[in-house]
């Protein structure tokens, strides 16, 4: 059984079209280790990021990394 993101997670990952079964389980974990204001916090970083089309894809994603 996959594991279960908790509901402030499954908010995050079903506003953006994610289903949280499509995710590896240590990605759950690592979602699920976030409160909801570092998740808050995360997610602000995300948007700047995907806001800046000067920045590529594997810069951002390193940035977070």
């Amino acid at each position: 059984m996959a594991k279960q993101p908790k509901d402030y997670v499954k908010e995050h990952l079903d506003k953006r079209g994610i289903d949280p079964a499509s995710l590896p389980d240590d990605v759950i974990d690592a979602f699920n280790a976030l409160s909801r204001g570092e998740l808050k916090k995360a997610d602000d970083l995300g948007t700047a990021l995907m806001a800046d089309a000067s920045v590529d894809n594997n810069t951002k994603i390193s940035a977070v990394h």
